[in-house]
């Protein structure tokens, strides 16, 4: 069959080379009955290289005006200006010197107050006073709903879909109106002009629309979201010049200027909804300087959407969470995909009264309660981040503290400790809101039947392995964290997004051996999230050094001796090598690289659109190559320079790049800066680009791999495998039986799972060995890794006593499942394909929708070939 060209890579559509959104706010109800979120976002911003904080504001109409009376920029005084009560027109009063300026076309000015607009004959909401003082809202619409729409745009502008839609949130903010009421914004001029129609780039040369320009579209990523209307925001002057000028404020005040902008009201703009974006257009607007600073989107998001998952918890109970679908977060809210669109964001989640609203913010949720049956849950950030790490999580959840926040007195000490200024940004431009103590405030939420468990499993480790990851790589870039068991249809063992983790029901052992996978979730906090990847095709920087640091965080958790670390170290080494060399078998090749752009775009050459690569195959989401062969790579390094002055390396990288996004040059030109060494023993990025990141295979340097002769860990698995060839052997015997001794040595979690593995390289293995297997190891009741090596056996030699067992794994650790109904349709086996089938039918309604087109194929192969045909 041919393929399309980007058939399997997902497109990126915003124009964040002209336009950037610096700050959303999203203003969102969530419905469980109708399985959506409702109401709409703003968007601040600013384009793309051309804003500088503290130039002068002037409008772009004033100016277009002027330049075509033959007036500059400094001959200019806005005093008065004033928008239109029904057409989208701005009225400004202009003194040069002792002589007015009035254009006849649009404006009709004066020197004391604008009565009368040319263009429609109506006369001014109020006059507009700059020598007044303090903040009055009280002629904007509290609703947002008084929005004037041009009766003779024939562009889809929402007009005639607009009064049958729910109204905008009136959520009451507690945020901004108390800080107006206290006087925090007492600043702002009441009753300011407005910047609406208009432009206040700050630049000193403005460029006037010419008639065979085309009109300027901002372009955001979206999909399965329907739209309402999309309006350009009237903003004060003041506020305007509070939010886009002025760089002098905290980020806590800076954000309740953005907050003040919730309930102003605004002009329509226009709009079309396409496959994979929504543009948006003002009329003779044609550049990105002219373009509006603020946008609003009313809008609800769709079902079928991916970027939300709507499914019943554990206890039977709705719920929904955003969980990392391969389209980000582009059906939640129209948003810029590309990585280099960092923006903060703030969020007034309203929910049902009972349910707990979880999402991505500085701090824990302020919670406002309201007589309608729902409550508004707030958030915000201050650090910039890409659109797709923000997380949200709404459900009926318990919650457990595990650890509260530390005092102020600790944290300046702690921050005292450190013999050098952990960040390196210059003139304070770090937005990092680092926590300066060791235990981050963590909370656990789960459904009330498990939590529990949860606590039981999590309680002490947590606090060790925040500490641990503490010690080895600084201070936590996020200042509060909280866990959540999502349902059991979630797709992976962990997801972490900033300020909050989505765990799978699977690391709920009950013995804790699976709290390593804690230690990988955590360390994103400092990679993926606080040092991001400029091509998200090179997620080894990511998942590489997250796999990396995971074994040292865990050591230091357990209070391991070096010699205890270096045993399991190699020994988890050596399963992702196993694991590692069997997906190279089984992955397209293209999959196996860990920097398949080498380091350039994917841009198609006749519609300049950007691409992911791999972004929409299926393939990539069940693939570890770029866990495990980034991790391996930064082994190889280490072993190169020794672990602890690589340790180091790794700490000076994140000083170095946090809060920056990163290619894998950066890692290298800081390796090669630090122990020039290395390039007198011949090693090289290139070398490093042609043997490990940009082609496929297994490096040269790893064609085996086994740990030291003198590691217990691994000795001791070796010994029970002999042992356990030679039980089989016994129990092959068709005539009488060689009575042997079972008994076997107490085997921690990662042994019994490489003991597993040494076992299914043997083509046959008795039924009466695979009972006493069973029966001396309780293997049935194991963790979730040692569960499913031993349904491997269980299928491969067709073990009907198992039966059960990969049945109660299909189902309950949907996260690993794939692999198994894999393994069921290979077995050949009538009984083990209709458990497979039975499994598939009870899990599919809920089931992550990659996972489910995956399964779907193996199991309905010729289904799936004729649906493919047509």
């Amino acid at each position: 069959m041919h393929r399309m060209p980007h058939e399997k890579d997902l497109p990126l559509l915003a124009n964040t080379n002209d336009i950037l959104v610096k700050h959303y706010i999203l203003d969102l109800t969530c419905d469980f009955e109708n399985k959506m979120f409702s109401g709409s976002i703003l968007l601040f911003l600013q384009a793309a290289g051309s804003l500088k904080q503290g130039s002068e504001v002037q409008t772009f109409a004033v100016l277009r005006d002027a330049q075509v009376c033959g007036m500059s920029k400094s001959d200019l005084n806005i005093e008065v200006t004033s928008s239109c009560v029904k057409c989208p027109t701005v009225m400004h009063t202009i003194k040069t010197g002792s002589e007015m300026l009035v254009n006849n076309s649009n404006y009709d000015l004066s020197t004391e107050s604008v009565s009368a607009c040319k263009k429609c004959h109506v006369g001014v909401q109020k006059t507009l006073n700059q020598n007044d003082d303090g903040l009055d809202y009280s002629n904007q619409s509290k609703e947002g709903r008084d929005t004037p729409y041009a009766a003779d745009n024939k562009v889809n502008t929402g007009f005639s879909t607009f009064q049958n839609f729910p109204p905008h949130n009136s959520v009451a903010s507690s945020v901004n109106d108390t800080a107006i009421e206290n006087g925090q914004m007492d600043t702002i001029e009441k009753n300011t002009p407005c910047i609406c129609d208009n432009n206040s780039s700050g630049n000193a040369d403005i460029k006037l629309p010419d008639s065979t320009e085309e009109v300027f579209h901002f372009i955001l990523d979206c999909c399965d979201i329907t739209v309402h209307f999309v309006e350009e925001v009237s903003l004060p002057l003041n506020l305007f010049n509070k939010i886009f000028m002025d760089s002098s404020g905290d980020w806590q005040s800076t954000n309740n200027y953005y907050a003040a902008c919730r309930n102003l009201s605004g002009i329509a703009l226009n709009y079309r909804v396409e496959d994979w974006c929504l543009k948006i257009w003002k009329d003779a607007i044609c550049t990105a300087d002219s373009f509006p600073k603020v946008i609003r989107v009313n809008y609800h998001s769709n079902q079928e959407g991916a970027s939300l998952k709507w499914v019943k918890d554990q206890d039977g109970r709705p719920c929904v969470f955003t969980p990392a679908a391969w389209i980000n977060n582009r059906s939640l809210y129209p948003c810029q995909e590309p990585p280099v669109a960092m923006a903060t964001w703030q969020a007034f989640i309203q929910a049902p009264k009972d349910a707990v609203v979880l999402m991505s913010g500085d701090q824990a949720a302020i919670v406002t309660e309201s007589e309608t049956g729902l409550n508004t849950y707030y958030y915000q950030t201050s650090m910039p981040l890409p659109s797709s790490t923000m997380a949200i999580a709404v459900g009926y959840w318990d919650c457990a503290e595990i650890s509260g926040p530390a005092t102020t007195g600790d944290l300046d000490a702690n921050r005292q400790e450190l013999k050098t200024p952990w960040c390196g940004h210059e003139n304070n431009t770090c937005r990092v809101n680092y926590y300066y103590h060791p235990v981050l405030p963590c909370r656990l939420f789960a459904p009330k039947s498990l939590l529990p468990k949860v606590v039981a499993e999590f309680k002490e480790y947590l606090p060790r392995c925040f500490a641990s990851a503490y010690k080895l790589l600084g201070p936590h870039p996020f200042s509060r964290i909280d866990l959540l068991i999502v349902p059991s249809s979630f797709a992976s063992l962990g997801l972490a997004s900033p300020n909050i983790i989505f765990l799978s029901q699977t690391l709920l052992a009950g013995d804790g051996s699976l709290c390593i996978r804690l230690a990988h979730e955590i360390s994103h906090s400092w990679f993926g999230l606080l040092i991001g990847s400029w091509d998200w095709a090179e997620e080894w920087l990511s998942e590489g050094f997250a796999t990396y640091m995971e074994d040292s965080i865990h050591a230091l958790a357990m209070s391991w001796t070096q010699k205890q670390q270096q045993d399991h170290s190699e020994l988890r080494a050596l399963l992702r090598y196993k694991t590692l060399k069997a997906e190279l078998l089984n992955t397209e090749e293209e999959l196996q690289m860990l920097r398949p752009n080498q380091g350039k775009e994917l841009r198609d050459q006749e519609t300049s659109v950007l691409y992911v690569k791999n972004g929409m195959n299926p393939e990539k989401a069940f693939t570890q190559v770029h866990y495990l062969k980034g991790y391996f790579l930064l082994r190889y390094l280490s072993g190169m320079v020794g672990v602890s002055r690589f340790d180091q390396l790794i700490r000076d990288y994140v000083r170095l790049y946090h809060g920056k996004l990163v290619f894998s040059q950066e890692i290298f030109a800081l390796l090669f800066k630090t122990f020039p060494e290395l390039s007198v023993q011949g090693l090289t990025t290139e070398r490093i680009y042609s043997e490990w990141l940009d082609y496929p295979g297994m490096p040269k340097v790893m064609d085996d791999y086994s740990p030291n002769n003198d590691n217990i860990v691994y000795t001791e698995v070796l010994q029970e495998v002999q042992k356990w060839k030679t039980i089989n052997k016994a129990n092959a015997r068709k005539k009488k039986r060689i009575k042997v001794d079972v008994t076997s040595i107490d085997l921690e979690p990662d042994q019994l799972v490489l003991l597993l593995e040494y076992l299914l390289e043997e083509e046959t293995l008795a039924t009466r060995t695979l009972t006493q297997l069973n029966n001396t190891y309780h293997l049935s009741n194991k963790n979730a890794d040692i569960l499913h090596r031993w349904c491997e056996l269980v299928t491969k030699h067709q073990y009907s006593n198992g039966y059960m067992d990969v049945r109660h794994f299909l189902v309950n650790h949907q996260a690993m499942g794939i692999y198994m109904y894999g393994e069921c349709v290979l077995s050949a086996s009538p009984e083990l394909r209709k458990i497979a089938e039975e499994c598939f039918e009870t899990t599919s309604q809920d089931m992550d929708p990659g996972v489910y087109k995956t399964v779907h194929a193996m199991l309905f192969v010729e289904e799936c070939e004729a649906e493919a045909m047509k």
